[in-house]
């Protein structure tokens, strides 16, 4: 019997303009008039001020599209996502919190998430890897003993790539560099993880999922899932119920026999991990990511010098180095006074550099553009049996009806805040975020897209159970209150 054709060339293919269709510098026409439309909307209720007198925007165009994105470019769904989100930050102080994270404490934290490698996909996405048998029960009982952190520990996490790794990923030489990188790719390793683990985990995942999905939208490029035991279906049954369908369709599942190979397709073998079949020395836990020379280049780091660790900044080109306890004033200034490449920020293949802090990185307008060559990329790797990528029965398992779905990865990005805020109890800190849900399952319509839109102010009223309107319509709800509100069961 001949073999089967390598898992590479049963990939579908699509043009890489498809795949960024959306995204700055590939809007259409309509899509950009409802970018301009949604600014004004937004600057109408006070949650957005334009550039001007030489000050940069509140919002820059790439978190903007990200909330039109997520909600299928309909204005009034990303308003009401988009002010929610604001309305929790400045509640919870997150760009506060963030500068003043103490930097042991998010060291801990970066134990159970996952962590950035320091390297890049072949379009220019920051990789993760999230190794699931590193959360030992040891691990999470530990940090879930304190409980009022744990929500600040996830928003840490989050702000850090938000803050620091996209924007420094969106500064360096990639294929597209008129579009800012919004996302990650990820790897999570569900490998040597009992089913009975996996149950135990699925409230700090849901968690994570939740925190994602609701206040960081769009942050997710793709997730390569490997070392699927033979149980798998049964935690596949409960994703494909937790996550909207945009979100199950960025999640592949990779065979053993396929797993180099696919990965390669998508990311250099540089820049996989040894344990995937890359050449990269990084482990799921060591201190810090290992970056490549042309991020290195951009941040300006000496010979021997590593990029800093704990809460940091990509502002104007350079390292802002922020965190409280454990970072000493000397260290803060020492990246403060360092402008990157000894003065100016680099350019890009003429493309505006990534700022968190301001104007949206490689902003441009689809006016005018070249188009660009009918360049092709593997996408939409979805389960086949004969992809390579694993898709037994196993996989179309019904979802049991008394088991919670749970999530693997996230949408998402963190936050900041001061000593008051730190040490103040859960319950008075983090009510405007939808909890996890236990015991029950979603319905479809609480997730469900919204509706394609022409970019009007015409709509209709969203789902009642939409977390986002849920989470404005209650901000004050304890945590049992706004389940119900959500899913109308208790806890």
């Amino acid at each position: 019997m001949p073999s089967a054709p390598p898992a590479e060339q049963l990939l579908e293919r699509l043009p890489t303009r498809t795949l960024l269709e959306g995204h700055l510098g590939h809007l259409s026409s309509q899509q950009q008039t409802t970018l301009e439309q949604f600014k004004q909307r937004l600057e109408e209720k006070g949650y957005y001020t334009p550039a001007r007198d030489g000050r940069k925007a509140s919002h820059d165009d790439n978190t903007l599209v990200r909330f039109l994105r997520a909600r299928k470019f309909d204005i009034h769904g990303a308003y009401e996502q988009f002010t929610a989100a604001e309305d929790w930050r400045k509640e919870q102080r997150v760009d506060e919190l963030y500068d003043t994270f103490p930097l042991d404490e998010f060291e801990m934290a970066r134990e159970l998430y996952p962590q950035w490698t320091g390297r890049r996909d072949k379009q220019g996405l920051p990789l993760y890897v999230f190794q699931v048998s590193a959360l030992t029960r040891e691990k999470t009982d530990s940090y879930a003993r304190s409980s009022t952190r744990l929500e600040p520990r996830m928003f840490a996490l989050y702000e850090h790539m938000l803050s620091f790794v996209l924007p420094l990923a969106s500064s360096t030489p990639r294929p597209h560099p008129e579009s800012p990188i919004s996302g990650s790719s990820t790897i999570v390793d569900v490998s040597n993880v009992s089913l009975r683990r996996f149950w135990n985990l699925r409230e700090h995942m849901q968690r994570a999922s939740v925190l994602a999905t609701a206040r960081y939208p769009e942050t997710l490029g793709s997730i390569y899932l490997v070392g699927a035991p033979s149980f798998f279906g049964v935690v596949w049954s409960w994703i494909k119920q937790w996550f909207d369908p945009n979100t199950v369709s960025k999640i592949h599942i990779l065979s053993p026999s396929a797993l180099t190979s696919t990965l390669s397709q998508h990311i250099p073998l540089s820049s996989i991990p040894r344990k995937y079949g890359g050449t990269l020395d990084w482990s799921f836990g060591d201190p810090g990511p290992i970056l490549d020379e042309e991020t290195r280049g951009v941040m300006g780091l000496r010979e021997g010098e590593e990029c800093p660790r704990g809460p940091v900044r990509w502002a104007d080109g350079k390292v802002r180095v922020v965190g409280g306890k454990g970072r000493s004033e000397e260290e803060k200034t020492r990246w403060e006074e360092r402008r990157v490449k000894g003065g100016d920020a680099p350019k890009v293949n003429g493309a505006v550099n990534g700022d968190a802090d301001g104007n949206a990185s490689g902003e441009a307008a689809e006016t005018g553009q070249e188009e660009h060559e009918e360049e092709t990329t593997p996408a939409s790797i979805t389960p086949t049996a004969s992809n390579g990528l694993t898709s037994p029965t196993y996989l179309n398992a019904p979802s049991p009806s008394t088991i919670a779905p749970v999530s693997l990865a996230s949408d998402a990005a963190a936050p900041s805040a001061d000593k008051a805020v730190v040490d103040a109890p859960l319950a008075s800190r983090s009510t405007t975020l939808p909890p996890p849900l236990t015991n029950t399952t979603l319905p479809p319509s609480a997730f469900a897209p919204t509706p394609d839109s022409d970019g009007t102010d015409t709509h209709e009223k969203e789902e009642a159970h939409d977390i986002h309107v849920a989470a404005r319509e209650n901000p004050g709800a304890p945590v049992k209150e706004l389940a119900r509100v959500l899913e109308g069961t208790g806890l």
